[in-house]
């Protein structure tokens, strides 16, 4: 069963390797700081445009928590966190980030499928780079509509399909140039997307989305914004296209970026009553 498959391979492969990890020891605010600064020199865009500290004193879900390395940048700010995940390796990791800062967070090992949280109970729903690994992700939409307040926000981020890495690192020179997609099938290529899987043994699910597919997702939402994200010149393969095209990169991103974002707000009462 492909559901129960993905949960396994997930497990598997965060629990051996935490999303983010760095080399160090994990029990230090300064291990935890180090995984934020790789993050956000690789992600600069983040910051700008999910605007964190606009959440203080508000009820902010995260999905899929990683290392707690966004949910300390609400945190920090003033916002009230809770996270999900389905991870042992996860859960402990973002609960020692918090504790070193001093932060109380409100952590639950569950499916997102399922949320634990009343209706119409949280200002803002925030998952990236999450979603994309449930095969019943419009099941999870359905319960971030449920958990949200009228007028509340959800925020997340999906590997774009047609991106510069899936369509030159992984289909041309993974898939073809190296063979993957032959010895490993379309669904172990893109699971090797995830550092530290190999598609055959750890074969985490990932899916990639397009613009229409992701408003067609978020339907019932108002939506705000709809952009791609995150363009480097390693995304190309042979090397020397990404060298060529270094000076356009800024032009192309919204074209051939890694991730497509989404941000949208429930419709208060009276509008969903049109």
């Amino acid at each position: 069963m492909v559901e129960m498959d993905a949960r396994f391979h997930a497990q598997r492969q965060w629990n051996a390797t935490a999303c983010g990890e760095v080399p160090g020891e994990k029990q230090s605010v300064d291990y935890f700081d180090s995984v934020a600064r790789n993050r956000f020199e690789q992600q600069p865009w983040m910051h700008d445009y999910f605007r964190y500290e606009r959440f203080a004193g508000q009820h902010v879900l995260e999905i899929g928590i990683g290392q707690g390395t966004d949910m300390m940048q609400f945190a920090t700010r003033g916002a009230f966190c809770h996270g999900v995940d389905i991870t042992d390796n996860h859960l402990k990791l973002t609960a020692l980030n918090a504790s070193l800062r001093g932060i109380d967070v409100d952590l639950h090992k569950v499916d997102a499928t399922q949320l634990p949280f009343a209706d119409n109970s949280l200002d803002c729903v925030y998952s990236f780079g999450v979603l994309h690994h449930i095969p019943e992700i419009d099941k999870v939409v359905r319960e971030i509509y449920r958990v949200l307040k009228p007028g509340g926000r959800v925020m997340i981020a999906l590997y774009y399909k047609w991106s510069a890495f899936h369509l030159f690192c992984k289909l041309l020179a993974n898939g073809i140039a190296h063979g993957w997609l032959f010895s490993k099938g379309y669904r172990g290529l893109l699971a090797t997307i995830e550092y530290g899987a190999d598609g055959v043994n750890i074969k985490p699910y990932v899916r990639l989305f397009s613009k229409p597919e992701v408003q067609r997702l978020m339907a019932d939402f108002q939506q705000e914004d709809l952009s791609v994200h995150q363009l480097h010149a390693d995304h190309f393969w042979p090397p020397f296209v990404g060298k060529a095209l270094q000076s356009r990169l800024t032009a192309l991103e919204p074209l051939l970026g890694w991730y497509v974002a989404y941000q949208g707000v429930k419709p208060m009462a009276e509008e969903r009553l049109r």
